[in-house]
């Protein structure tokens, strides 16, 4: 089985901030992503984003959303995975191309949340999770 991504998905922005109560999570990313070759079944992720603009947990904790959303792992009983999901969906290469955080509000499930839903906006499914 191929790539879900049939052709490179570039600037795929996605916002995930929720104003519950006094703060909510913040996260901001924009990712590229582009099939691998036939046969690479590797997922590969590439953090363009320098470490003084973004802590090196949050660029991890984007790449572990991607990976999971690929998988088909879900966080909540209500969530259904990707139908397309599994071990071959991971033939990707994602690089991350620019983030935004905030020092209060912004922590590694906001970011583990903004990477699955950049999965789904790629794929046209954006909504499909919140």
């Amino acid at each position: 089985m191929a790539s879900l991504f049939v052709d490179a998905v570039r600037d795929v922005h996605v916002r995930y901030i929720k104003n519950i109560g006094a703060c909510g999570p913040f996260a901001v990313i924009t990712v590229d992503f582009e099939p691998l070759p036939d046969g690479v079944t590797e997922f590969d992720f590439v953090n363009l984003v320098d470490e003084a603009d973004l802590p090196p947990e949050f660029a991890e904790a984007v790449a572990d959303g991607i990976r999971r959303e690929l998988l088909g792992d879900v966080d909540y009983e209500w969530e259904k995975p990707l139908p397309q999901a599994g071990p071959d969906a991971l033939a990707v290469q994602v690089a991350l191309t620019d983030a935004r955080w905030h020092e209060v509000d912004s922590g590694e499930r906001g970011f583990r949340r903004a990477g699955r839903l950049a999965v789904r906006t790629a794929l046209g499914q954006g909504d499909a999770l919140d």
